[in-house]
């Protein structure tokens, strides 16, 4: 798959308009067409122009992060990725992209979740699927006593480690946290892990 984020560099949406394929919201098929009755909507017909696709400047759910759209790598996609408009939009500052697989966005799992090690005090969270996919960032949530969510950037200027399967947080971001009233839990590209009370 393909991810097209813009940089906001740019004021509003990023027109990318030589694609017809490969498009998040192209599922559903234009029921009643005679000519071809498994015909895509948005590649458009008589009088009814082809849809548009936009990269967002900004996250629709998150305004802080940038906006992006997924592609499946069609064969136009890959085209439009090597030399038609993604390409030309790259090369202009407009969109970054990043090629990643389907099983990349998968839900994370906590397999432990261990307050007091290696220190008193310090979190130690093992698992997979913790690392988030530009220009989406994890967090980690603890909730119940001591409840405080925390970025990936900020455990990391805090002295931690952030990695897919292992994120270690200092004592001293996570003060009041207790044993067995406080909960963890891990989010990536919007999905929760399992929560996991700390031990």
């Amino acid at each position: 798959m393909l991810r097209l984020i813009h940089t906001q560099t740019v004021q509003g949406a990023i027109l990318v308009d030589d694609i017809d394929d490969g498009l998040p919201n192209k599922t559903a098929h234009r029921l009643g067409s005679t000519a071809d009755p498994k015909a895509y909507a948005r590649d458009g017909y008589a009088n009814a122009p082809k849809q548009p696709c936009y990269v967002p400047r900004t996250k629709p759910t998150n305004p802080l992060i940038a906006g992006f759209i997924d592609l499946n790598l069609t064969e136009k996609v890959s085209l439009s990725a090597g030399q038609g408009k993604i390409a030309k939009l790259k090369q202009a500052g407009f969109v970054t992209t990043v090629l990643f697989n389907a099983s990349d966005l998968a839900t994370p799992v906590i397999a432990l979740a261990d307050l007091g090690t290696p220190g008193v005090g310090d979190i130690t969270i093992t698992g997979s699927g913790f690392d988030s996919l530009a220009p989406n960032q994890s967090s980690v949530v603890i909730t119940g006593t001591g409840a405080i969510t925390l970025t990936r950037s900020q455990i990391l200027v805090g002295g931690g480690t952030f990695a897919d399967g292992a994120i270690f947080i200092p004592a001293a971001l996570v003060p009041g946290v207790a044993l067995v009233t406080s909960f963890a839990k891990v989010v990536a590209d919007d999905k929760n892990s399992n929560v996991l009370v700390l031990t």
